[in-house]
């Protein structure tokens, strides 16, 4: 079965991630630096698991590559374990592996793409580079702000997967309506394009004029931008299905982030913070655990249909991101170990449903 895992990669880098997101949450109950610990976590482990599993599942398909995937799978879980063990003696070594795992897997992507003559993949390329780059710059200067906007990398991530899954839940959910199976779902790439740019803009502005009014204005762009995105959704034949709610909550919410994020800096309330958990929880991590239920179902031969205690994660993680991001004043239990605890149970969920489907079910290729 483990042999199995490896030849399909997904399915080792999900489960893996997941158990990484469960560790994160259980480590602010632990005398360390959770800090430090759970920016690391987070931002590389479980990240970079979820978009390793996700990219040698779609760009393999995408660009038709033919070539075996085990050998690599072996490479990058080497890289991660090596990182993960060197973590609790020094996470200088740990993120210096983690590097390694981006830049063998940005590799990888090259090779892909270049085998293909694909140029429509060249978005995900930048994505990787920016994230090894960052990480580098990171490592050689230790300063802790080239860290803290690797969120907004992957927020760029998000927008580009985002994109792609939006076409495989509009065509589901337009499938599901009577009379309407030859009807199309197209998203705005437009709407897309621009929001990517404008969290780009704030990733410049957030580095070159830090402090600055103009990155609360950026901020406020980039939540707007996400906020038009979702008027493609304003359909009742779209918004009846449980998974289309879901997707359409997590964009809310970064939206939302986005534009409070920016409100507050101009208004001066404070809450910046605040807010940047909100993106990093109700859009970062429920868009994984979002990734992992789709690419879970649809990889192992099962209808995209939400299984009951996935749907009681994602209600754990929006709660986990309200909690820090809006609730955090009111009680300090909402401050960080309510949101770590419901962190933690989510993926315990997923990871109980989907370790059985894994097991169970050959891996099959994407039904569309």
């Amino acid at each position: 079965m483990i042999n199995d895992f490896f030849t399909h990669p997904m399915r080792i880098f999900f489960l893996t991630s997941a158990v990484c997101a469960v560790l994160g949450g259980a480590i602010f109950f632990t005398p360390v630096d959770f800090v430090s610990w759970h920016k690391f976590i987070f931002l590389h482990l479980v990240a970079a698991l979820a978009y390793a599993g996700f990219l040698l599942t779609g760009l393999t398909d995408w660009t038709n590559f033919g070539g075996g995937l085990k050998k690599h799978a072996y490479v990058m879980f080497s890289f991660f374990a090596a990182s993960f063990v060197s973590a609790f003696f020094s996470l200088f070594a740990a993120h210096f592996f983690m590097a390694l795992f981006w830049a063998y897997l940005a590799g990888l992507c090259v090779y892909m793409i270049w085998l293909d003559r694909n140029d429509d993949q060249l978005g995900v390329l930048a994505f990787l580079l920016g994230i090894l780059g960052f990480e580098i710059y990171y490592l050689l200067s230790g300063e802790e702000k080239f860290l803290n906007l690797q969120i907004h990398l992957h927020v760029i991530a998000i927008l580009l997967v985002s994109f792609r899954v939006s076409v495989v839940l509009g065509k589901e959910a337009l499938n599901r309506e009577p009379g309407m199976q030859d009807a199309a779902f197209v998203p705005n790439f437009v709407y897309k394009n621009i929001a990517i740019v404008s969290v780009c803009a704030f990733l410049l502005v957030s580095v070159f004029f830090e402090g600055s009014k103009a990155v609360n204005f950026a901020a406020i762009a980039c939540g707007s931008a996400i906020l038009a995105k979702l008027k493609e959704w304003h359909y009742k034949e779209l918004l009846r299905h449980s998974f289309v709610i879901y997707y359409y909550l997590m964009q809310l919410l970064l939206a939302s982030g986005y534009i409070i994020y920016g409100a507050s800096g101009i208004l001066g309330l404070g809450l910046e913070t605040n807010m940047l958990h909100v993106i990093a929880l109700n859009g970062i991590i429920f868009s994984i655990m979002l990734i992992f239920n789709i690419a879970g179902l649809r990889h192992s031969g099962q209808e995209l249909e939400f299984l009951r205690l996935s749907k009681i994660a994602f209600a754990l993680v929006i709660a986990a991101g309200v909690c820090r991001g809006f609730l955090a004043y009111v009680w300090s239990g909402f401050y960080i170990h309510l949101p770590a605890t419901l962190i933690a149970v989510a993926f315990v969920l997923w990871f109980i449903d989907f370790y059985k489907i894994f097991r169970d079910n050959e891996f099959s290729d994407d039904p569309e």
